[in-house]
């Protein structure tokens, strides 16, 4: 349920895809782009926030950390724990942020972020197969896109004392397309919330009202909108093979997604 996803990009294409960012405030990290990121590693990701009125790029880590989280460190004795409760934090179901008033969505609608992606992955049931068929899907037009989500500093300190800033991407009710590939499991149906460049930008806008917010929850990318293809096992994966993107062919896959 796109725990997965693709950042085959440098930093600089971020700066370049938005004028308005401020390359002098470029990071300062050595961060090697990733084709094939699981949210399940709580990796380190680029993104965007609006801090004292402007863009920023920062490096969050993927899985939110809450306040009702308990522990002396993310990387002590209490990790495992720890762990368990940021994989539930991965995701953030889009009916959730403004409708239910009582989840930690609600409580963290103001503080959005976009997730820079090239694409990402998800995996197909299709019956004679033994194992579910992996695709790669991405927009048609647009090599580099935002993934909107949620974040907040964590209050439990890493091994060297900092208080990492942590996210959650956004999912929705799959497309017509999505529906097809990501049609098992325990949550299917599902995809991540994908927005054209005027809701990127508006998502970022502070103090949007719970009406705005919800007007851009709502919004469904369409399926014509979006390329996919069949890839190899990512079964182990290598974060930084560059194959796992390309299309694979499987023998006797003739069913075709529309």
């Amino acid at each position: 349920m796109c725990y997965q996803i693709s950042f085959n990009e440098s930093l600089d294409a971020i700066y370049e895809s938005l004028p308005e960012l401020d390359p002098e405030e470029g990071l300062d990290i050595d961060l090697e782009p990733m084709v094939f990121e699981s949210g399940f590693t709580f990796p380190k990701h680029p993104i965007l926030v609006k801090e004292e009125k402007e863009i920023k790029v920062k490096v969050f880590h993927w899985g939110m950390i809450a306040e009702y989280m308990k522990a002396v460190t993310i990387d002590g004795a209490d990790k495992k724990a720890l762990d368990n409760q940021r994989r539930k934090l991965l995701l953030t179901r889009a009916e959730r942020v403004i409708e239910d008033h009582h989840s930690v969505w609600y409580g963290k609608r103001q503080k959005r972020v976009l997730i820079p992606a090239t694409g990402f992955f998800e995996y197909r049931e299709v019956a004679g197969f033994k194992n579910k068929i992996p695709y790669y899907i991405h927009l048609k037009d647009r090599p580099l896109f935002f993934l909107p989500g949620l974040y907040n500093y964590s209050h439990i300190p890493n091994k060297d004392g900092e208080l990492i800033g942590t996210f959650s991407l956004i999912i929705r009710a799959a497309n017509s397309v999505m529906r097809q590939i990501h049609n098992s499991g325990d949550h299917p149906f599902r995809m991540p919330l994908m927005l054209t460049k005027e809701l990127e930008q508006k998502w970022l806008q502070p103090n949007l009202s719970d009406e705005a917010i919800q007007s851009i929850l709502d919004f469904e990318m369409p399926s014509n909108e979006l390329d996919y293809w069949p890839v190899k096992s990512l079964y182990r994966a290598d974060p930084f093979d560059k194959e796992l993107i390309k299309p694979f062919v499987y023998e006797g896959l003739e069913a075709q997604v529309e």
